[in-house]
């Protein structure tokens, strides 16, 4: 007799017709069935060792890949600690699907094992929630959780399945339908009138400069960018997850620190937000009377903080085609030594981030560890930031060349997300280097993945710039109160090497300048999972520029 489907079934049938390699989780009873599907469809699961490393990973793989990551995590507990990485979704904007157990619809409110109401919980994080409430439908509803992630601003959105339903077998096959072509692919394009009003400001502005931001990344607009600034000459800053959409060493790249902004007259913001990273588009950041065009997809966010001159609502790339084509022969005021200009601010303000990347002193400053990393990894490397002081290093002095190839938290400020973006980018990419710099405070938070990552044979390399502490917090602590009144600020130097060696993978401890690239070299030959552990200087001070993230 042919087995019955159950609802794990469905739901791994409608996951391989959306194109789902793979599915990041941790297992649990009421989510057994979703395993069981996967099996039989052929969808490697990658357990981890915490749901919230698993929603971490989920949202690394979109990060990495442009496509929805998909996290399952079993009810009550399970959704509970899956919590913070839906928060990073979804203040990130990446789409996400987590599909979630759910105690039993007959027992419900009858004080069953893992009941609470998960809906209400996750309904201000993320942009679509629902529970299924019959068997049939699975497959519909699915199909509906990843056309609401991709569709307009991306974000994570949420499943819940009772266990009553996920194990129940399905009558009649012919009652279940699959959905197809149910999510668009039409580029939103905006209106004429508004993009020639852009191009007459962009035509007559002396001083120009592009942002670009999250929305060029999901757009996949990277050649389109290139394009439109090669055309206009126009030079380009790039954020998040831009970051290499325009590759950093390119001619019209101004890099990450905007300098330029307070000599520019008009500034063309692609995909991005005025948040606090920005100074909220305000001075000193912004001067009061610079021209504005704003271009987001999320139509509610364009204005806001800053008033616009022009507002073209819609997708980065489509407008950036729309722009091109506008500005295609036209007569620019662009002063000639623009470009230039902004390149000479982009090193001065790389010298100044840089001032101790030559240092020899030992311990190790970190803006040398971070040097030395550069000048090691190939230029087709892909690097995953976490931590404080490290990040602010680390994201301010490396560069970008390709798409997606660095990634950071951003605005959300959120540690422990490193570990599991790394090991999301090396499942997207198994034929490139994938590294994650981290500070030793953030690695603490998802160190136990390196589990994970020897379990299933993902060989990344994490450095670890490890000044025994949470150093920006102790620094701001001794600025502000005195060096003798720190606390829950120091956490004595942990040997994460050792750690990670007793859980199967390679670990390499640095003192000394001259063993960084040794070390590296170890570390990616090995073929495993491996941390280089490596002693910096607890007393860094981070250089010429503040940290582009007080807080305030």
């Amino acid at each position: 007799m042919e087995k019955r489907l159950h609802g794990g079934n469905l739901v791994a049938k409608m996951l391989k017709k959306e194109g789902v390699e793979l599915i990041f989780s941790l297992s649990g009873g009421h989510i057994n069935p979703i395993f069981d599907g996967c099996l039989t469809e052929g969808i490697r699961i990658i357990d981890t060792r915490h749901e919230q490393a698993a929603v971490h990973l989920a949202e690394g793989w979109a990060r990495f890949t442009g496509q929805p990551g998909v996290a399952v995590v079993t009810a009550g507990p399970g959704v509970v600690n899956a919590l913070p990485g839906i928060a990073v979704a979804a203040q990130s904007a990446v789409p996400m699907v987590v599909i979630a157990g759910r105690s039993s619809l007959a027992m419900r409110d009858l004080g069953s094992m893992q009941d609470i109401d998960q809906l209400e919980i996750v309904r201000p994080l993320v942009k679509w929630a629902r529970s299924v409430y019959q068997v049939e439908r699975l497959p519909e509803y699915v199909a509906t959780a990843f056309r609401q992630a991709k569709s307009g601003r991306p974000g994570p959105v949420f499943l819940e399945i009772p266990i009553d339903i996920i194990k129940a077998e399905v009558g009649d096959e012919l009652k279940v339908r699959y959905p197809s072509l149910y999510c668009p692919q039409t580029r939103l394009f905006s209106c004429e009138n508004a993009v020639k009003e852009a191009a007459d400001l962009l035509c007559k502005a002396e001083r120009p400069v592009i942002i670009a931001g999250s929305g060029v990344w999901w757009s996949g607009a990277a050649d389109e960018l290139a394009a439109f600034a090669e055309l206009t000459n126009i030079p380009v800053y790039t954020r998040t997850m831009a970051r290499g959409a325009i590759p950093e060493d390119h001619p019209l790249s101004g890099g990450f620190y905007p300098l330029g902004l307070m000599q520019a007259d008009l500034v063309l913001i692609l995909g991005t937000r005025f948040d606090w990273t920005l100074g909220y588009g305000r001075p000193p950041l912004f001067k009061a009377n610079m021209k504005t065009i704003q271009v987001d997809i999320h139509t509610e966010d364009i204005g806001k903080n800053r008033p616009v001159d022009v507002a073209l609502p819609g997708d980065a790339g489509a407008i950036l085609q729309q722009l091109t084509l506008a500005m295609t022969g036209a007569k620019m005021n662009l002063d000639p030594q623009w470009p230039s200009t902004v390149q000479t601010l982009k090193a001065v303000a790389r010298d100044a981030i840089n001032q101790h990347a030559t240092s020899d002193a030992e311990p190790i400053h970190p803006a040398r560890l971070v040097a030395e990393i550069q000048q090691f990894l190939p230029r087709d490397a892909a690097v995953a930031v976490d931590g404080g002081d490290i990040a602010g290093f680390t994201v301010l002095s490396l560069q970008a060349y390709s798409p997606g190839s660095l990634q950071w938290i951003g605005a959300f400020g959120h540690l422990g997300v490193g570990l599991p973006f790394a090991l999301a980018g090396k499942l997207a990419y198994p034929d490139r280097p994938v590294v994650l710099i981290s500070g030793d405070g953030s690695l603490g938070l998802s160190v136990m993945e390196f589990d994970t990552a020897v379990r299933h044979n993902i060989p990344v390399v994490c450095v670890v710039s490890n000044d025994s502490g949470w150093g920006q917090i102790r620094r701001v602590q001794r600025q502000t109160y005195g060096p003798e009144r720190t606390i829950g600020a120091d956490l004595g130097f942990m040997r994460y090497d050792q750690l990670v060696e007793t859980l199967g993978g390679v670990g390499i401890y640095v003192e000394k300048i001259a063993d960084i690239k040794p070390a590296l070299q170890k570390a990616f030959a090995s073929g495993k999972p491996a941390c280089v552990n490596v002693r910096t200087d607890p007393e860094a001070l981070f250089g010429g520029m503040d940290l582009p993230w007080p807080i305030h």
